[in-house]
């Protein structure tokens, strides 16, 4: 499905002084490919050049899927499996969940700025270097939509999100290990 989100757990810890906490966008995402159109919801959080941190939210609650990259390292967890998918930044660490082949640095030029990656068409509307309000990435026979429902307020800092880290405790695969579609709905 879309932009999952975090390998490295948000920790919700005291606020320091002056610290209003991460913002953090929640979105109804659509992908669109060959007809078929599932939609997720996801929250989201990004940070230039190349720190990106999303989670997809189970229909019935919860989080499925935790996507966290920087640094040129991205991971995937797989939450109800508790197995995490690590590799690199390029396209492959999104091509899974998201259906486009975009870099995470490339994602997060899209979504801050609406800057379209090499053969992608990319629409956004908002204010840029932030959360878009909405955003349209095509590449032809596939699309990706997302919706801001709301901008959220969390605890703690963003020290630890947007770093490509598995979580400790759990199974870590090769992220082209990573598959969805028999997951998907």
């Amino acid at each position: 499905m879309i932009l999952a989100a975090a390998c490295a757990p948000a920790h919700r810890g005291a606020r320091g002084a002056g610290d209003a906490g991460t913002l953090v966008g929640v979105y109804r995402a659509t992908i669109e490919d060959a007809g078929k159109r599932r939609h997720a919801k996801l929250s989201l959080w990004a940070m230039r050049p190349d720190r990106l941190h999303a989670e997809l939210l189970a229909p019935v609650g919860g989080v499925r899927l935790v996507l966290d990259a920087g640094g040129d390292a991205a991971c995937i967890v797989d939450v109800p499996r508790a197995t995490a998918f690590a590799g690199g930044s390029g396209p492959e660490a999104l091509a899974p969940v998201v259906g486009v082949r975009v870099s995470i640095a490339e994602a997060v030029a899209a979504l801050l700025d609406g800057t379209s990656p090499p053969g992608l068409t990319v629409l956004r509307e908002g204010e840029p270097g932030l959360l878009p309000a909405t955003l349209r990435i095509d590449d032809g026979a596939r699309s990706v939509r997302m919706e801001r429902l709301r901008l959220e307020r969390r605890e703690g800092s963003t020290a630890e999100l947007g770093t490509g880290t598995p979580p400790a405790g759990i199974a870590v695969r090769p992220l082209e290990d990573l598959s969805l579609d028999a997951d998907e709905e």
